[in-house]
Formats: structure tokens, C-alpha cells, sequence
């Protein structure tokens, strides 16, 4: 069953937040991903006072409300105004569940009441979970996560197999800026948004348990995005917009049947994105890398030396 068919107290139970800045074009992708699959849930996109004409002429076609701007002056960290944005979405969100996507993600399947369902089964089995990762696996990290993760059928996830008692478990995955939130346990507990993932995931593993890796995920990453520090673009970065083009490097939507075979897999088969998504451009790199400035060594090399020379 499609979840249309769910009716409209979906936007009770689950809500997106989409964060955006300067990518018109990922930004109506990620949003047409939404509205596609997940149509019944509240949508808001919380720009970053953007300054590109095609991304402010796309924002005012979009319905009162949707769209949130921060204050002029909330961006001049790193991430510009992400956390500070991020905050403000978690502040004013009236649904169960949030999910925190950015304009270079892409939900690429349909939903239906058994990806609630297990959903509601892998909160109500921890009272102390507050985030769910719902994004696929990246093939470059394979090694990272068998070393981090365990399968764990019976629940339908992936989670530390390590004991709150062992050394292991201070290392334990527990955060993501791309994650399902648990909305009530989270104010329970005063969360409050640090300004970087690296904080945020400190803060998590001193105040929740695991943050498990749902099993049939339904969220991933853009591959070759362009990227912006403080809000500009080097060298690296402009040359790759260039090379490697500006178009989002979208992925093919699953179908019924893909679907099907990602839920009722064995859970031997870690759900990395390389094995189940496929993007409509052939000439996308894999294993997938997620910066434009990786997608040639070179950049990459130029790219890391700007950084270094910037002191950043």
C-alpha cells in the first residue's frame, strides 16, 4: 500500500525539514522526492537567505508558509546557518517524527505502513532513542560500519552489538544531520543543536543510546555536489562546476519490486547504496563520492592545499 493511502494524520505523525542554500536545482529535486513519496507529511524548507536568482525565483513559487528564512545575520559560521535553522525546525515542529533532509538528499522510495511500523517498533523498543538513520550505506565506509554495526533482524535494524559496560560503546554511532528525530524525547531531555555534527553526535552519545541504522532505508545522498564553505567557493570548486557540471546527479526512483527485495532481504546484505540505487546519469563515479572536488584526484588534491593554505 502506497503511502497516499494513509491519510492525512500522517502530518501528525511525521514532518520533513529541508535545508537549503544557493542549489536551486537540488533543492527542487529534494523537494519533488518529498512531495512524490511522501506527500501527506508537513514540508518546510529552511533557507539560508540564498542569494541565487533561480533559487529565489523557485522559493516564491512555493506556498505560504513552506519556506522559513533565519535572520540576516545567522550565517557566518562554516555551515552558514544550518544548525541555527536546524534548531529552529526541531523549536516549531508539531508532528511525532522529523526528518532532517539538506537539498542534496533525495528520498528515493515510496513509503507504506510497514516502514511506519518499523519505525514505531524500533522507538517503542528503546525509550532511550531519539534519532533513527534512515539514509543508505556508503560503499567508501563499508569497513567503518561492520566494524560499528551488527545486524539485528529481529528489530530490523543495524545498532552497536557493544554493551553500555564496554569500551566499545563510547564510539558507538548515535547522530546524523540526515536522521529521523524522535520529536517529544528530544524536548523531554532539553536537547539543544550544536554547531557542528562532530558536537552533536558528543552531545547524543552523553544523553541517548544508539542512533540504530534502519534496515530498508529510504533516504541518500546526491553524489558529486557542489559544495560552499562560508558561503563562498574555491578554486577547486569552481573548476569542478565546470568540469563535473551543476546538474544533481539524481537517482532513479526504486521500484515496487526493488522495494520489496530491499525489505525482505537477509540482513548478510548491509544496505550500502552502490548495490541498490542507480543514478539516471551512467557516468556518475562508484563507489559514489559526494563532493564535485572528489570526483578527480586533482580536485581533490587542490581542494585539500586551498583548504590548508586558508588555515581552514
Amino acid at each position: 500500500m502506497d503511502i497516499t493511502d494513509l491519510g492525512a494524520d500522517l502530518g501528525n505523525e511525521l514532518e520533513v525539514a529541508i535545508f537549503s542554500y544557493n542549489r536551486p536545482a537540488y533543492l527542487k529535486n529534494c523537494v519533488v522526492s518529498v512531495q512524490r513519496h511522501i506527500p501527506k507529511a508537513r514540508l518546510r524548507i529552511f533557507d539560508d537567505n540564498s542569494d541565487d536568482p533561480n533559487l529565489i525565483a523557485y522559493l516564491a513559487t512555493l506556498p505560504d508558509g513552506m519556506v522559513i528564512q533565519p535572520d540576516q545575520h545567522s550565517g557566518t559560521t562554516r555551515h552558514g546557518g544550518l544548525y541555527p535553522n536546524m534548531q529552529r525546525a526541531f523549536d516549531t515542529a508539531t508532528s511525532r517524527y522529523l526528518l532532517m533532509l539538506q537539498d542534496d538528499t533525495q528520498v528515493v522510495r515510496a513509503m507504506d505502513h510497514s516502514d511506519f511500523g518499523a519505525i514505531d517498533a524500533v522507538f517503542a523498543g528503546d525509550p532511550n532513542c531519539a534519532f533513527l538513520a534512515v539514509t543508505f550505506l556508503r560503499g567508501a565506509r563499508a569497513k567503518r560500519y561492520h566494524r560499528l554495526l551488527a545486524p539485528d533482524p529481529a528489530r530490523g535494524v543495524y545498532d552497536t552489538p557493544s554493551r553500555p559496560d564496554q569500551p566499545d560503546y563510547a564510539n558507538r554511532i548515535a547522530y546524523f544531520d540526515i536522521s529521523l528525530w524522535h520529536v517529544e524525547r528530544l524536548r523531554t531531555t532539553q536537547w539543544k543543536i550544536q554547531n557542528s555534527e562532530h558536537d552533536n553526535v558528543l552531545q547524543a552519545r552523553k544523553m541517548f543510546s544508539t542512533m540504530p541504522q534502519l534496515a530498508a532505508p529510504f533516504v541518500f545522498h546526491l553524489p558529486e555536489v557542489p559544495i560552499y564553505r562560508h558561503r563562498t567557493q574555491t578554486l577547486a570548486a569552481r573548476l569542478a562546476r565546470r568540469i563535473v557540471g551543476t546538474d544533481p546527479k539524481r537517482f532513479i526512483p526504486m521500484t515496487t519490486t526493488e522495494v520489496t527485495a530491499l525489505k525482505t532481504r537477509d540482513l548478510s546484505h548491509w544496505p550500502m547504496a552502490e548495490d541498490f540505487l542507480t543514478c539516471e546519469n551512467p557516468k556518475v563515479r562508484r563507489p559514489f563520492v559526494y563532493k564535485d572536488v572528489k570526483r578527480h584526484w586533482w580536485l581533490a588534491l587542490l581542494s585539500k592545499l586551498e583548504f590548508k593554505l586558508r588555515g581552514r
